[in-house]
């Protein structure tokens, strides 16, 4: 293999394409610019809605990340983010449930493992409940 000394030879058509600061036109682009990486741009909130409801109704995640050019991962974010929480808002205690937990706490004597345990609720709602109404 054979060492250059000296200065380097000039960039030209003929050695390769032109350094960014030499006047003429710019080496062409490899490749194109990539599709926008944000979930946001890459999904209306129609086709939000449809994945949402399509999951609902049991279809698989890997299904629809296929069906709709986006990973597993974000499949999931969109189905148990914020907007779609249906396990959150099922299993809701009402005011006049809660009312009844801090009554029976107070006057009956119900342990907070008996409450949980009748309402369907971990342990912790019923002390954050009670906490609450002190």
């Amino acid at each position: 293999m054979k060492r250059l000394t000296g200065p380097s030879p000039a960039r030209g058509p003929e050695t390769g394409p032109l350094a960014p600061e030499s006047p003429g036109e710019p080496p062409p682009v490899a490749y194109p610019p990539a599709p926008s990486r944000a979930l946001g741009k890459r999904l209306s909130p129609t086709d939000r809605d449809t994945l949402v409801a399509a999951f609902n109704a049991g279809a698989s995640q890997q299904h629809l990340a296929t069906e709709y050019g986006i990973s597993i991962r974000s499949v999931k974010r969109l189905v148990h983010g914020n907007s779609n929480r249906p396990q959150a808002t099922n299993n809701r205690l009402t005011p006049d449930q809660r009312h009844t937990i801090v009554r029976a706490y107070a006057t009956v004597g119900t342990t907070q493992a008996e409450l949980a345990r009748a309402y369907g609720v971990d342990i912790s709602t019923i002390k954050r409940i009670l906490r609450e109404h002190r």
